[in-house]
């Protein structure tokens, strides 16, 4: 009898320790898929971003344009801009910022923070995209606007953070970009497929502005003008940012990566 007993209790604490190890092992692959697995979306040039804009483009109403020529302004109606564009590729139109930083007891992550706050437009004139600075355009006219109080992450207390600290977007609303060079692609005999060339513009981050070189990917699909890419390496201390004071961030990168996506279409 008391073998049996004896039997029985080995029996339970087996069972218990197994239940114990399972529950474990789902804990472990709870915290691994929501806190330390990097859930940051893939980047403006890559595979999945590619498929996510055609994606979008095919979503929408396609109306032919017969020239280039005149004004464009950022189209919002192209896919949908929500929190899932945190931490997946977005097919929609946002300007944003991925940097490196080291949290306690999680180890590495890539934080990407993005806003759908923008206010754009260029203008074409035969084979050019003409700058800012051009007399044909009013002067100081800022080819992109964008508002930083729409600023998110896929963090709640990091976005309350950065309305105070860091990017300050509380203190400085809006950052800006004016192209101070023209674009010739009198060259380029694919448009649709697109091209990539460097621009030279002036930068306003926090309020200081700096001129930063540009790497465009551009392609027009007869009826919307597709513009992304990224500015790297942005210098925080360059745009007077500090790096963010918390008790889980153990450190930031110096540098951060600077990407845009965004949509045109011909004002009528």
């Amino acid at each position: 009898m008391e073998e049996e007993i004896n039997s029985n209790d080995r029996s339970s604490k087996a069972k218990w320790f197994a239940r114990c190890l399972l529950l474990a092992c789902v804990l472990f692959l709870l915290a691994w898929v929501f806190i330390f697995r990097d859930t940051s979306p893939a980047d403006v040039n890559s595979q999945a971003a590619k498929e996510a804009r055609e994606e979008a483009l095919a979503e929408v109403e396609a109306s032919q344009v017969e020239t280039l020529n005149g004004v464009w302004i950022i189209d919002t109606e192209i896919g949908v801009f929500n929190e899932a564009c945190l931490t997946e590729v977005c097919g929609s139109t946002f300007v944003g910022f991925r940097i490196d930083e080291e949290l306690v007891g999680i180890g590495g992550k890539t934080v990407v923070g993005r806003t759908p706050g923008i206010d754009a437009q260029f203008t074409i004139e035969g084979t050019r995209l003409l700058s800012s600075g051009d007399t044909n355009i009013q002067e100081g006219t800022p080819i992109v606007v964008v508002d930083m109080t729409r600023l998110i992450t896929d963090d709640a207390g990091r976005n309350n953070a950065i309305r105070r600290q860091a990017i300050e977007t509380e203190e400085y609303p809006e950052a800006s970009f004016f192209i101070t060079e023209s674009i010739d692609f009198s060259s380029e005999t694919d448009l649709e497929t697109g091209f990539i060339t460097e621009v030279v513009g002036d930068l306003t981050i926090h309020g200081i502005t700096r001129q930063e070189t540009v790497i465009l990917n551009v392609s027009f699909d007869g009826s919307r003008v597709l513009v992304f890419g990224e500015i790297s390496p942005i210098r925080l201390a360059d745009y007077g940012i500090e790096k963010p004071r918390s008790a889980v961030v153990l450190s930031v990168n110096d540098e951060a990566i600077m990407e845009f996506q965004l949509y045109f279409k011909k004002l009528n």
